[in-house]
């Protein structure tokens, strides 16, 4: 097995690569379905608590292609809200009944940032250590 590993090592790194890419593609396409959603629920957000959390409120324009870092403030109050539990340090700017706001959405608004946080983490995961095979 070892041996198959060591012999093939290019054509797995380039599958590997392969397979991120289009990973991170349709990581792409859902962020562009998220956009809809997004607005969605950053509606029912402020109509319940007037305001967006400060670093969504500075980034709410930001767009994954343009500015990646801002896209990821914008969204990180739902990802931060779906993916962790509550606590202050995470979680700033949000009151526990904010929190479990986001976390208690309908499916249908919080599918497609869930599934974009699945294809983004396996897309790296498969893209990063094909980067050290090819080298």
């Amino acid at each position: 097995m070892i041996n198959y590993l060591v012999e093939n090592s290019k054509e797995i790194a380039a599958y590997m690569f392969g397979i991120g890419m289009i990973l991170l593609i349709l990581t792409l396409l859902l962020a562009i379905y998220n956009e809809r959603q997004y607005k969605k629920i950053v509606n029912l957000y402020v109509a319940k608590f007037g305001s967006l959390p400060i670093t969504a409120e500075m980034a709410k324009h930001a767009s994954l292609l343009v500015m990646p870092g801002a896209y990821f403030a914008k969204i990180g109050f739902i990802f931060e809200s779906l993916i962790f539990p509550y606590n202050r340090v995470s979680n700033h700017d949000m009151s526990r009944e904010a929190y479990d706001f986001i976390r208690a959405l309908p499916s249908e608004y919080i599918i497609g940032f869930k599934l974009f946080i699945v294809l983004f983490i396996m897309g790296f995961l498969l893209m990063v250590p094909s980067f050290f095979i090819f080298h």
